[in-house]
């Protein structure tokens, strides 16, 4: 399986994208911002 993504990446073929409204994503990126800065 981590081959088959790998590959994907590669080809400029991503697998298993997950897509999620811009809100949530901006939100997302706040928490992990958060995390790392600790």
């Amino acid at each position: 399986y981590l081959t088959w993504i790998l590959e994907g990446l590669v080809e400029d073929d991503p697998r298993n994208v997950l897509e999620v409204d811009p809100e949530t994503a901006a939100l997302a990126n706040t928490a992990i911002d958060r995390m790392l800065h600790i």
